[in-house]
């Protein structure tokens, strides 16, 4: 037999490792659509700037729907253009929103350029860009349940420039209601030394089986609670007199990957006053302290029960009006990528990753025993973690709207409920919001604000009312994988929304806000706006809670 020499063989070794080590990571359209359906991420600390383009009303009052910012009349070559998103690379769009879409808006067209290329590399009719139904993208990452929208991901290595295109505009009998409304691109930059391929039109036949399996993970994660593990690695119940706690540690390093929390009787008095803490890396503070119900968002809506609202009558051309108020039932029981309940007990998918072991209580704050408090964990255990995950964080807060101590922004100086506002670096990835809110009327007239390490007026991410934030619209909201209600007014209307490649990176600061206006109810009843703001911190951090 001969012998073959070991050292080539050892060189050859080395130097296919190093390239392996050294090959840089491509963000191409397959890598965002994989993140999309995945929550591993979400721990992952960067150094990139999330922003949304659209048409806010610059004065500060609330006529967010034809305030469109570069609006260029035609000319000898051009047709009449509404220029809604022109930035530099490498970044991504993770999200473009519009409000009416009909017969009216049948002329426009919607085009995307990138990286200077003179042939826009997406040009089509916007009714058939946001058909969910026969158009180019698969349901749900397009959808028209309440407002037509895309969650596709469309990357850009240079240059990015969104349009629309009117043959019409300029003429006599032009209306701007043929752009359509409410328009919101949400897009993110990368710092330069990220590589980004950009998206190239068709989709080959890989990036379209990478389309369908985010199709398929999205619509199993709004319709069914995640899979069990054969046996929890962690299991822990007991029954909890007033003020006494469950406590448990979890030694070593490690990530929950699914948390599930069960309380009886599930009323909201327990609900809210059995407050889940979560300390890691034995920081003498816990970084989550939230109650149970607030976390998982069924404080009011319980475990399966049936309510009634109106907000899902109306059709998608308008807003609710007073002559359409006949209620319709619907199940407080609901399921997302990264929060649901079941029929007895709520579930978390936030990884939540630990270094130097974890502490797990429940701490019944009230004056009513619980019969049964329960916590199960399913654990993946690891040597060392990454050095750019952060950890997990969840800060409740809840206040009295528009009171003389409300902070105020903008022009109009609109009051605002403070979601998150931190220092450091961090990444927030979501929400959970109730308000006290007996009214069948709307509440959510106000903007999303979100300043993340930048400071004055106006923030880069500034939305057009409080819907549009969670991916409804017209004051109605529906349930998708990463967005939507748990339930709705009148009564203690509850919506959340995370976000995964749109989610903020900060460095140096955060702060989110909701503006607070649209109903005399807000200023003269001064209802509870309540809200759990989902983040991660470079290291543990108080959480901060109320």
């Amino acid at each position: 037999m001969k012998l073959v020499p070991m050292f080539p063989l050892l060189i050859a070794w080395l130097l296919t490792s190093a390239a392996m080590l050294g090959a840089e990571e491509i963000r191409d359209v397959s890598w965002f659509l994989q993140r999309m359906r995945s929550v591993e991420h979400l721990a992952e600390l960067e150094n990139s700037h999330t922003a949304l383009a659209s048409t806010w009303d610059r004065t500060g009052a609330n006529g967010d729907g034809g305030d469109f910012k570069d609006l260029r009349p035609p000319t000898a070559t051009e047709p009449g253009r509404n220029i809604l998103l022109d930035v530099d690379g490498p970044g991504c769009i993770h999200r473009i929103f519009l409000g009416v879409l009909g017969p009216q808006q049948q002329g426009t067209r919607i085009q995307i350029f990138l990286d200077g290329l003179s042939a826009p590399t997406i040009d089509l009719p916007i009714t058939e860009f946001f058909d969910y139904q026969n158009g180019p993208l698969p349901y749900p990452l397009v959808f028209f349940k309440s407002y037509p929208g895309t969650l596709f991901p469309i990357p850009f290595a240079q240059h990015c420039l969104v349009q629309l295109v009117n043959a019409d505009y300029g003429k006599p009998d032009w209306n701007d209601a043929r752009w359509s409304n409410y328009w919101q691109i949400t897009y993110t930059r990368y710092s330069e030394s990220v590589k980004v391929k950009s998206l190239t039109w068709p989709l080959s036949e890989a990036e379209k089986r990478e389309a369908l399996a985010t199709r398929e993970a999205w619509l199993l994660a709004e319709s069914s609670a995640p899979l069990p593990p054969a046996q929890w690695d962690a299991e822990h119940s007991t029954a909890l007199a007033p003020h006494e706690t469950l406590s448990f540690d979890l030694p070593g390093t490690g990530v929950i990957r699914q948390l599930r929390v069960q309380l009886e009787p599930a009323t909201p008095q327990v609900l809210e006053a059995v407050r889940l803490q979560l300390t890691w890396d034995g920081a003498a503070e816990p970084s989550v302290d939230v109650p149970v119900g607030y976390f998982f968002g069924h404080v009011h809506g319980g475990l399966g029960q049936v309510l009634q609202s109106p907000a899902a009558v109306n059709g998608p051309s308008g807003p609710l009006h007073p002559d359409n108020w006949d209620l319709v039932p619907y199940s407080t029981t609901f399921h997302s990528l990264l929060l649901g309940t079941t029929d007895r007990e709520a579930y978390a998918c936030f990884p939540m990753p630990f270094a130097h072991g974890a502490r797990v209580k429940l701490v019944n704050t009230g004056d009513v025993a619980v019969s049964l408090a329960r916590v199960r964990l399913q654990l993946e255990r690891r040597e060392k973690l990454p050095p750019d995950w952060g950890r997990f964080h969840a800060t409740w807060t809840h206040s009295l709207a528009d009171t003389a101590d409300t902070p105020r922004v903008g022009p109009k100086q609109v009051p605002v409920k403070t979601v998150l506002q931190r220092s450091g670096a961090g990444k927030y990835v979501g929400v959970m919001l109730s308000i006290d809110w007996p009214s069948y009327a709307w509440w959510g007239e106000g903007d999303w604000l979100i300043w993340s390490d930048e400071a004055g007026w106006p923030p880069s991410y500034h939305g057009t009312g409080s819907e549009e934030y969670f991916n409804s619209g017209w004051c109605r909201f529906d349930r998708k994988a990463v967005s939507g209600f748990v339930t709705l007014r009148p009564g203690h209307p509850t919506v959340y929304s995370f976000h995964l490649n749109d989610a903020f990176q900060f460095r140096k600061s955060i702060r989110v806000v909701e503006e607070q206006m649209g109903h005399k109810l807000i200023g003269e009843g001064h209802p509870r706006w309540i809200n759990t703001a989902f983040w991660y911190g470079r290291e543990p951090q108080p959480a901060g809670s109320d």
